[in-house]
């Protein structure tokens, strides 16, 4: 029977992992299991960047819902009534150092050198939580990227996309004289209708759009490529 790997899937069951295979990992057991003191060091580093990583996350995520709601207030109350405040998104801890991206695969290759250890026993197998089989170096779910069309339809930009067996796309967008692009919405259906005014009344706008595939709650895969749309005014 094939083993499940001993990594979790998700990016916050990463991170419970990763932290406790960090804590468990105390220098008196890394010293017993041949783990330098570097690595140990590289290990604490890699630990705070990602759980940190997922912190900001949460956080955007909670901010974007503040914007929404902010932005509700704004087009639905009756005139003359003072939406809430303008939301502001404050400081987040302080960041950790910066780490070299490819966290798990150092982490991967940790893991196969200290079972190559004779005192690494079952139970301390058990403790660190690498009992399991080692994780793929590349999911199908790492590679998907979406293809993305788009046209005008009817004063609309129309983009259209195949869903295939993920949940939907995060579409993001860049207009007129903006730099970088912004989240413009979350989508499960195969098109998707950008019916916002030009930022311009009366002038032609043309519209970069990009998009990533998502999973449950979940950024999956490769940005798609970046396909333009010009919006008549």
């Amino acid at each position: 029977m094939k083993k499940s790997p001993y990594l979790p899937a998700g990016n916050a069951q990463k991170g419970i992992w990763l932290s406790n295979f960090r804590i468990k990992l105390t220098p008196a057991l890394a010293t017993k299991l041949g783990v330098s003191t570097e690595e140990l060091v590289v290990l604490t580093d890699d630990t705070e960047g990602y759980n940190y990583c997922l912190i900001l996350t949460a956080a955007s995520k909670t901010f974007e819902h503040q914007c929404v709601t902010f932005q509700q207030s704004l087009k639905n109350p009756p005139d003359g009534k003072i939406a809430i405040s303008i939301p502001v998104m404050g400081p987040i801890g302080v960041a950790p150092k910066p780490v070299a991206s490819g966290i798990f695969t150092r982490v991967s290759i940790l893991v196969k050198k200290i079972k190559l250890s004779t005192n690494c026993t079952e139970d301390v197998s058990r403790t660190l939580g690498i009992i399991g089989a080692e994780p793929e170096s590349k999911s199908a779910l790492d590679s998907v990227m979406p293809i993305l069309t788009g046209k005008m339809v009817a004063g609309s930009a129309q983009i259209k996309y195949i869903k295939g067996t993920n949940d939907g796309i995060r579409l993001e967008c860049k207009r007129g004289n903006e730099t970088e692009f912004s989240f413009l919405d979350k989508i499960n259906k195969p098109i998707y209708a950008d019916k916002r005014p030009n930022l311009i009344t009366g002038k032609p706008e043309t519209r970069e759009y990009r998009s990533w595939f998502f999973v449950g709650d979940e950024v999956v895969g490769q940005v798609s490529a970046v396909i333009t749309v010009t919006v008549t005014g």
